[in-house]
């Protein structure tokens, strides 16, 4: 399983809050776009690695993850922000189940 930092899913969890509002429509859109922009390159960064086997089945989970992103951005630019909110709780479901949090990484001062 993967680990997603805290502040990755709090973007996620605000984004889905955001999306509610219609004033903030084009916030949310530009976000959406950054959000899928950051996927593919990490797409293409576990691309590279196909020549030694898919490790971890990753290129897949990222496809998923893209195509889902794409639909709520499609959604919401034609303007149905309910269910632009709801696919995004389904993404919220789908970083939970394939993603570990992050441990909290405190110093120490022992």
């Amino acid at each position: 399983m993967f680990m997603i930092s805290k502040e990755s899913m709090n973007s996620v969890m605000s984004l889905r809050k955001k999306m509610a509002d219609t004033g903030k429509k084009a916030d949310c859109i530009a976000d959406l776009e950054d959000m899928i922009q950051t996927k593919e390159s990490h797409l293409a960064r576990a691309d590279w690695g196909t020549c030694c086997g898919d490790i971890c089945n990753l290129v897949p989970q990222i496809e998923s993850e893209i195509q889902i992103l794409r639909n709520i951005l499609e959604v919401l630019k034609n303007g149905d922000s309910t269910k632009a909110v709801s696919l995004a709780e389904d993404y919220i479901s789908f970083l939970q189940k394939n993603y570990s949090p992050e441990p909290d990484h405190q110093w120490r001062n022992d």
